[in-house]
């Protein structure tokens, strides 16, 4: 019993440590930095946050909570890992790496919550592998605004997801949990819509 304990314990971590390294669907292939065009970028990541707070919303389910979250962590580190190499700003590489540290944390707290039979999803969805295409084809110019605002509408969509849960799920343990870092998640909605703010004043 304590050898199968360890061994899921170990598998546990594992998969967590996996998910935080990488979270693009495999073999996938991102546009080249600057070959993107920031109206057309700007129009999918409008779409991708009204169909995230409507998805989020509509997620009640443990399953369902417990994939969104899971992409939803795979989305921030693998776009916090985009900013740091991409950014030209100290404040906004500082927020990415928070948002790395935080979202890898939450990760590993979900899934030592979970049940067994629950698989969390190994790759992000369609939609923020889309995101993150947006944010590795930026040009250099354009590379904060497209971070922020994707930050801002992720945050909002977090929010909702996390609130929902914390009041409609069917897991006591996971509802503490969603309730929890749903205080987290505001914090960093208003860090990112501050620093989306100052990054337009500065434009």
């Amino acid at each position: 019993m304590n050898r199968f304990l360890i061994a899921a314990s170990f598998t546990v971590l594992s998969s967590a440590v996996a998910i935080a390294q990488t979270g693009d669907k495999p073999g996938h292939t991102s546009p080249a930095p600057g070959t993107n065009s920031e109206t057309v970028s700007a129009v999918k990541d409008s779409t991708a946050g009204v169909v995230g707070k409507v998805s989020a919303e509509m997620t009640r389910s443990t399953d369902g909570f417990v994939t969104a979250a899971a992409t939803s962590d795979m989305y921030e580190v693998t776009a916090g890992k985009v900013a740091l190499q991409r950014s030209e700003s100290a404040d906004v590489k500082a927020f990415a790496q928070q948002m790395i540290a935080a979202h890898s944390g939450t990760t590993k707290a979900l899934k030592s919550l979970i049940p067994a039979t629950l698989v969390p999803p190994m790759s992000v969805d369609s939609r923020r592998q889309g995101m993150l295409d947006d944010l590795r084809g930026a040009k250099t110019d354009d590379f904060d605004h497209r971070y922020l605002t994707q930050q801002v509408a992720a945050h909002k969509e977090a929010d909702i997801l996390m609130r929902g849960y914390a009041k409609d799920g069917d897991n006591a343990a996971i509802k503490h949990f969603a309730a929890e870092t749903d205080k987290a998640v505001k914090m960093h909605l208003s860090m990112a819509e501050k620093l989306a703010d100052k990054y337009k004043a500065a434009k």
